[in-house]
């Protein structure tokens, strides 16, 4: 039995990627309304990187990471936590069945990510960067569409691709990389009609700060989403800190000219 003294209120489900959970909990403390150490949520933070790549287990219709993502829910359990926060969009393809065994509410990222949507935009059409893992799930396709916002998916290959690499990139630690690439995707998006984009693998999170200006496109982060949402339901006060300076930002001559970028 773990001391009271001690007892967790948050548990989290890191390691999916690792710095996406640094990011998701660096932006959660940030976040927080306070004062002092003591004014902040008592959290720990389970890190199992070892867990089988998700996007391969969907694609692969296999449910390999789901056992060790029970254990780590079990174990967050017996700590007596109130709230699970997962900062990986992809592993909650696996959400029912976790939820439905745990003491502990775990929130959903899907849900925080519409309610933090519907804080920027009222209707319109919405551009998801995600894992194909995430995408083949259908979570999110769900949740937009039933909010009221339309999906908007550019034409061809490369936007995918390039999500695809900026994810890559940031899981190898090259993460001016990838907030070009990222800013690739998003200006191809922006070409494609959407007036907001989400930014829905949380390891897109840790290159948001790095991005330039994106030309009135609306961008939503999943885990700012994911940790507001983790605030509120512990009670804590929040403060409004984004565009901290987290990551280094690409060099200016990498940067594409969003200013020309024009609607279809």
């Amino acid at each position: 039995m773990i001391d009271d003294s001690i007892r967790p209120q948050l548990g989290i489900i890191g390691g999916l990627g690792p710095l996406a959970s640094a990011d998701f909990y660096f932006k959660l403390t940030r976040m927080t309304e306070a004062l002092g150490d003591n004014e902040h949520v008592p959290s720990v933070i389970l890190s199992v990187p070892q867990l089988p790549d998700r996007t391969e287990a969907i694609l692969g219709g296999h449910d390999g990471p789901l056992a060790p993502l029970q254990a780590a829910v079990s174990t967050l359990n017996e700590l007596g936590v109130a709230c699970i926060a997962m900062p990986c969009n992809t592993a909650h393809h696996w959400y029912d069945r976790l939820a439905a065994n745990s003491r502990a509410e775990i929130i959903h990222i899907g849900d925080a990510a519409v309610a933090e949507i519907r804080r920027g935009l009222d209707r319109g059409r919405v551009a998801n960067l995600a894992t194909r893992g995430t995408l083949a799930s259908g979570f999110y396709q769900d949740r937009v569409s039933a909010a009221g916002f339309e999906l908007c998916l550019p034409r061809g290959t490369e936007f995918q691709e390039r999500v695809d690499s900026a994810i890559g990139l940031v899981k190898a630690g090259s993460i001016a990389q990838a907030a070009t690439e990222t800013e690739r995707a998003l200006h191809l998006a922006q070409l494609a009609g959407a007036d907001a984009a989400l930014l829905g693998c949380t390891e897109l999170s840790v290159v948001a700060a790095s991005l330039g200006d994106t030309n009135g496109l609306i961008v939503i982060d999943s885990n700012v989403a994911l940790a507001r949402a983790s605030l509120t339901r512990l009670g804590f006060g929040i403060q409004e800190a984004r565009g901290l300076p987290t990551v280094l930002r690409p060099t200016a001559h990498d940067r594409l000219p969003w200013r020309a970028a024009q609607r279809v």
